[in-house]
This record gives structure tokens, sequence and C-alpha cells, in this order.
């Protein structure tokens, strides 16, 4: 056979295999398998608090390869693109607009402190991009934003607790120990407007900046001032620094906090100082919710540790999440109708959508008491 009749013939057949193929990627179900991009931004993988960013980050991947294995969302895989903002609210920022822009992710996961997220949530509210966070100051969820949600409670829900508990306790001379940036300073003013409301503020409120290292003036203050009871409401290195100063200079007015004080490196860090401190938080892997229990044997069995307050909620903000693509789509704006729209039962609690954004009001208290913390109560769902 002529050989230009044989290539002839090669390269009708090549052509009319890219033909089939291409043909078969327009029917539903026989494309080539892509990938839904999320973009995560995690506080942080860096820094100080990266402790946070690890677990964070394990959380979202255990969640993830749960999702696939069964596979995935609308037949394709999910893909967590993680971002280290390095607590800096500069950085975070970037991070958003990488995220929009160059990842192109339909939903942002995080940050997690308060400040980085006031920093950055305009320019994803302004692109229309849901975003789904772990900062817990009030103003996040107060200013209209159609598009931010909370996975956490926020900070007005601990805040009424602690001040409840301490006043229906007894105790009349309460001092505020808080960190002087968003996530502090909010949980202080929310906790003194319901000291105030009960008829019992706070006698005594002093502060930190982040990375002070001697509190010996603070320690000072409540012991002269006849503090009955001390609330540290703040970031985690600051307050257990805080916390171990105040028993070394024996002082041994009890001590309250919030969800920060339950992470296991703050236990460490503040040392045999942790032992009889309260906390509300809304986990603890001590819970005795059968749910609890069975989810805590699983993630220690992947990463040998036990959970902390970070990583059911990221868990479960996964899972709710492909639920809400699967249902509604993987646009920014279906997913956003879906989240508006939640009812979800998860490890930490039920999320159910408000019309802020907020989706979790359960609240535990705990009491550190042998080397671990034990639940004494649950608040709310």
């Amino acid at each position: 056979m002529d050989n230009r009749i044989l290539l002839r013939m090669k390269r009708i057949l090549t052509y009319g295999v890219v033909l089939i193929l291409a043909l078969l990627l327009t029917i539903p179900g026989v494309a080539a398998e892509k990938t839904i991009r999320i973009a995560a931004i995690i506080t942080s993988l860096t820094g100080p608090a990266a402790q946070n960013g690890v677990y964070m980050t394990n959380a979202i991947k255990m969640a993830v390869d749960e999702i696939n294995a069964k596979g995935g969302v609308r037949g394709q895989k999910i893909e967590v693109v993680f971002l280290d903002d390095q607590a800096k609210a500069s950085e975070a920022i970037n991070a958003v607009r990488k995220a929009i822009y160059d990842i192109k992710t339909p939903v942002i996961l995080g940050p997690d402190w308060s400040g980085l997220v006031l920093a950055c949530m305009p320019i994803a509210a302004k692109e229309g991009i849901p975003q789904i966070v772990s900062a817990t100051n009030v103003r996040i969820t107060n200013q209209g934003v159609p598009t931010i949600f909370r996975m956490r409670a926020n900070d007005s829900i601990p805040a009424k607790a602690i001040a409840e508990y301490v006043t229906q306790k007894g105790f009349k001379k309460i001092g505020i120990m808080y960190t002087n940036e968003d996530y502090g300073k909010g949980f202080m003013e929310e906790t003194q407007k319901n000291l105030t409301r009960l008829g019992n503020p706070a006698r005594v409120i002093e502060s930190c900046n982040l990375g002070d290292t001697d509190f010996t003036a603070q320690v000072l203050s409540f012991k002269n001032s006849g503090a009955d009871m001390i609330l540290a409401l703040g970031k985690e290195i600051e307050l257990a620094k805080f916390l171990r100063q105040t028993r070394e200079l024996g002082v041994k007015t009890p001590v309250m906090g919030g969800s920060t004080f339950g992470i296991d490196y703050v236990v460490e860090l503040a040392g045999g100082a942790m032992e009889g401190v309260k906390i509300v938080t809304h986990f603890l892997p001590s819970d005795p919710d059968p749910t609890i229990q069975e989810f805590v044997k699983r993630y220690m069995k992947l990463y040998k540790h036990e959970p902390e307050t970070h990583i059911p909620c990221y868990y479960d903000t996964m899972h709710f999440l492909a639920q809400i693509m699967e249902k509604y789509g993987t646009t920014p704006a279906a997913i956003t109708k879906g989240l508006k729209e939640l009812k979800y039962k998860g490890i930490q609690s039920w999320y159910i959508a408000t019309p802020e954004g907020d989706l979790v009001t359960k609240q535990v208290v705990g009491e550190f008491k042998n080397g671990k913390w034990i639940v004494t109560d649950v608040l709310g769902e």
C-alpha cells in the first residue's frame, strides 16, 4: 500500500480517537476525574502557635481522606490547599487573595485568630466567597456579612457561662486577666458585660501583650486587690505563663478560663499550675458522649494523641461542607446557600444555621483534676 495512503489513514484514525475522547468528556460521569480545590488558611504553620496549625491540618486531612474514600463530591476528589498566615494580619490578607485569585477556591476555611479574620474577611466578602472560620470574636458575625460563617461558639456564649458560673458560686471579688488583641479583648468585654448585668463586675482588670514573658506586676495586682477569682481570657502561650507565675509567686486564687486552656501544650507549659483550673470550652476529649469517644479513638489511632479543641470543628466542617456541595453544588453561591440552610450533627455538636452565620452554641465546663480535664457540665447543643 502506498505510504501516502497509510499516512492519511493514520491521521484519520488519530483524529477519530481525539474526537471520540472529546465527546466522552462531555458525558456526565465519563469525564476525566477532576478535583475540587479548597483553600484552608491555617493559623499558623509557623511561629509560636504552630502546634494549632498542626491540629487544624490533621483534622482537615482526616476528614478529606474519609470523604474521598467514599467517592468524593459529585464524583470528584477534594483537594485542600493549606496556606500559612503566620499569625499575621498581612499574611492572612495575602492568603485570602491567593485562595480567591490563584487557587480559585469556592470556599475558604479559616483563619483561626479573630484579628486575622477581621482583617481578611472583607476581601472574601467582596468577591462573594463563603468563609468558615473558627475565630470567636463577636464582631465577626455581627456586621451583616452574608458570606461569613463560624464553626465554634462566639465569645458571648462562654462569656455568659463563665459570668453566671462564678456569680452563682459566690465569688464577689473577681479579677480579669486578658491578652490585648482582638480575641482576648473581645472575650474580656463580653465577660465584663455579663458580670455587670449580674451585679458582679470585675474589680480589677489587667492585660498583657502577645510575646510578654514576665507577669509579676499583674499577679501582684490581683494579690493586692484581694481577688477571690481570676478569669484568664485570651491567647495560649501568655496565659499559660501567667498561670504558672501566679502559682510560683504563691498566689493560690482560683482561676477559670476559656478554650485556650484546654490545649495540651498549654497544659504542659503551665505545668502543675493547671491543677484545679476550670474552663468553659466547646470540646474536651473526656466528654462521655459516645459519638465523641468513638471519634477520639479513631483520631488517636491516626495521630497518637488526643484531639484538642481545634480538631472536631475543622473535621466536622469538612464533612458538612462535602454534604453541602453534594446537595447544592460547588459554586460559591451554592455553598453559601447550603450554609444558610445548614442542619448537621457533627462530632463537636449540632451545626444549625443562624441569620448571622453562627452555627454552634454548645459548650462544656471542665476542671483539671489529677492531670487531665474532666467534663463537669454540658451547656447547649
